[in-house]
C-alpha cells in the first residue's frame, strides 16, 4: 500500500468518525440541553410533547399515502408456515425489535416499524405516545445522570 492510499484510507476513516460525532451532537444536542437545563422529569415531558406530533404525522402520512403494510403481509405469509412455538418466538422478536427501536431510534422510526409489521393503525397512534415517553425518559435520565456525575466529580476535585 502506497503512502497516498494509506493517507486516503485514514482520511476517509477520520472524516467518517467526525461526521458521526457531529451528527450525534446535532441530532441529540437539543435533548442533552433540555436534560441539563430542565432536569430529567421536565425534559422527559417536553421531549415527549415535541416528539409525539411528528410521530403522528408520519403515521398519518404513511397510512394515507404509503404502502407500509407490504412487509407485514409478507411476514404474515412466512409466519403461517411456522410451528406454533416458532410463531411465538417471532412475536417475541417483534416486541424486542420494537422496544430496541424505541430506545435507540425514537418514536418516529418505531411508528414506521410498527406499521411495517402490520399493527392496527389506530393502535400505532397510542403506541407512539408510549414510545415517545419511554425514549424520552431513558435518554433524559441518562443525560441528566451524566451531568450529575460530572458535577460530583468536579466538586470532589475542587475540595
Amino acid at each position: 500500500m502506497t503512502w497516498a492510499d494509506s493517507f486516503k484510507k485514514n482520511f476517509y476513516w477520520i472524516a467518517g468518525l467526525l461526521s458521526t460525532v457531529l451528527g450525534f451532537v446535532f441530532f441529540e444536542g437539543w435533548l442533552i440541553v433540555f436534560a441539563k437545563v430542565l432536569g430529567p422529569l421536565k425534559a422527559t415531558a417536553l421531549v415527549s410533547i415535541l416528539t409525539i406530533p411528528p410521530s403522528w404525522l408520519i403515521i398519518y402520512l404513511s397510512t394515507r399515502y404509503g404502502n407500509t403494510g407490504r412487509f407485514g403481509e409478507w411476514l404474515s405469509k412466512k409466519e403461517e408456515s411456522l410451528s406454533r412455538r416458532t410463531q411465538r418466538a417471532v412475536e417475541g422478536g417483534k416486541f424486542v425489535a420494537i422496544l430496541n427501536t424505541t430506545v435507540f431510534l425514537g418514536p418516529i422510526v418505531t411508528s414506521i416499524l410498527m406499521l411495517m409489521l402490520g399493527f392496527e393503525n389506530r393502535k400505532v397512534y397510542l403506541y407512539a405516545v408510549i414510545s415517545a415517553i419511554i425514549c424520552a425518559a431513558i435518554w433524559c435520565s441518562f443525560y441528566s445522570g451524566v451531568f450529575w456525575g460530572f458535577e460530583k466529580v468536579l466538586l470532589l476535585k475542587g475540595e
